[in-house]
C-alpha cells in the first residue's frame, strides 16, 4: 500500500485527501496542519485516514510528501522534514509560484529524494477546508515541473498520483509558468484588493457600501483570500508582477485619457473601440480561441487635451483638427 502524507489540510490539500480516497486504491493518507481543528475535521470529513500531530511522523515513511501550504511557511518546512525522509520518497508541492520553491527544494533535500514541482489549476477562488470537495480536480489543468535532479521514478508517481485525482498533467517550465500565473492567477487578487481598498478607504464607504451588489461582491472576492497567502504569492512572484501592473496602469492611464476627451461619446471613438475589443477577447477567450487580431485604438495626444482645457471642447477640436489636417502628426498610441 502506498503512502501518501500531506502537509496542510486547507481547501487543496483537503481536497486532494478527498479525492485519493474516492478515487485511488491501495493508499493511505496521513494528514498533518499546523491547527489541531482542520486536522480533527480532515479526518472526520474521510479526506485522510489518520492524524499525526508531529511533522517528522507525519512524513515518516510516506512514498509521496505533498506540501499544501503558503509560500513562505515551505522553505522552512522542507528543512524540518528532510532528514526525516526515507529513501527515494517523492516529494511535491502546490504552490502558485515555481521559481524559489525549486530552489529551496534543491538546497533542502539530499540526492536521494525526488522533487517533482505542482501546481493544481483548480478552486475557483475559494478558500478553506470546508470548501473543500472530492470532484475539484476532475478534468482541471494540473502544471507539472520537475527538478533537475528529479529520476524518472519520481516523475511517473506524481503524474499518476494527478491523474488519480481526476486532473490532467501538464509539464511547463517554472519560468514560464511563473509569468503565466502573474498574469491569470495572481494579478487579479492584486486588482481585487486594490478595487476594495480604493472604495472601502472612502469617506463615504459607508454609504457607497448600501449600493455593492454581486457585481462589486464577485470583483472583490480575490481580496478575502488569506493575506498570509496573498503576500507570500506577492513576494515570490514580484518581478512578473511588477511587470503586469505597469501594463494594467497602461490600460487605466489609456481609459482615463479616453473619458477626459471629448470622443468619449463617439460610437466608433477610441473608448468604444476599447470597450469592443475587451468585448471580443472575452468571447473569443470563452470560446477557447485566444488569438486576437484587432488594432489598439489611437489616444488623444497630450496636446489635445491641453487644447481642450484652455479653449473648451468644441472650440479646442476645432483647433485640433486644423493642426491635425495642417500637420497630420502621428497619432499617440501603445
Amino acid at each position: 500500500m502506498q503512502r501518501i502524507a500531506i502537509i496542510g489540510l486547507g481547501l487543496i490539500g483537503s481536497s486532494i485527501g478527498l479525492a485519493l480516497k474516492a478515487r485511488a486504491k491501495d493508499v493511505e493518507v496521513v494528514g498533518y496542519d499546523i491547527e489541531t481543528k482542520v486536522q480533527n475535521q480532515a479526518k472526520k470529513d474521510g479526506a485522510i485516514d489518520r492524524a499525526e500531530w508531529r511533522l517528522p511522523d507525519a512524513v515518516k515513511g510516506a512514498d509521496i510528501v505533498v506540501f499544501a501550504v503558503p509560500v513562505p511557511t515551505m522553505k522552512e518546512l522542507f528543512t524540518d522534514v528532510a532528514p526525516h525522509l526515507k529513501p527515494e520518497a517523492v516529494i511535491t508541492d502546490t504552490a502558485t509560484t515555481k521559481r524559489e520553491v525549486m530552489q529551496w527544494a534543491a538546497e533542502s533535500f539530499p540526492d536521494t529524494v525526488g522533487f517533482v514541482g505542482g501546481n493544481p489549476l483548480a478552486g475557483g477562488g475559494k478558500n478553506g477546508a470546508a470548501n473543500a470537495r472530492a470532484d475539484l480536480f476532475v478534468d482541471a489543468a494540473y502544471a507539472v515541473m520537475p527538478s533537475t535532479r528529479a529520476p524518472e521514478r519520481s516523475v511517473k508517481s506524481v503524474v499518476a498520483m494527478v491523474e488519480a485525482i481526476g486532473a490532467k498533467p501538464y509539464f511547463v517550465d517554472p519560468h514560464e509558468h511563473d509569468t503565466a500565473m502573474a498574469a491569470v492567477g495572481h494579478l487579479p487578487i492584486l486588482l481585487s484588493s486594490a478595487l476594495m481598498m480604493a472604495t472601502a478607504a472612502s469617506p463615504s464607504w459607508r454609504e457607497i457600501s448600501k449600493f455593492a451588489a454581486d457585481d462589486f461582491k464577485g470583483m472583490t472576492a480575490l481580496a478575502g483570500t488569506d493575506p498570509q497567502v496573498s503576500a507570500g504569492i506577492a513576494s515570490s512572484n514580484a518581478d512578473m508582477l511588477v511587470y503586469w501592473l505597469e501594463e494594467i496602469i497602461r490600460e487605466l492611464t489609456d481609459l482615463q485619457k479616453m473619458m477626459a476627451h471629448e470622443s468619449r461619446s463617439e460610437k466608433d471613438g477610441p473608448l468604444m473601440q476599447t470597450f469592443v475589443n475587451s468585448w471580443e477577447a472575452r468571447k473569443r477567450y470563452e470560446a477557447g480561441v485566444t488569438m486576437l487580431d484587432f488594432t489598439r485604438p489611437a489616444l488623444p495626444s497630450a496636446g489635445d487635451g491641453m487644447v481642450q482645457m484652455f479653449l473648451g471642447e468644441r472650440l479646442g477640436r476645432i483647433f485640433t483638427d486644423a493642426g491635425k489636417r495642417a500637420n497630420d502628426p502621428t497619432q499617440y498610441r501603445r
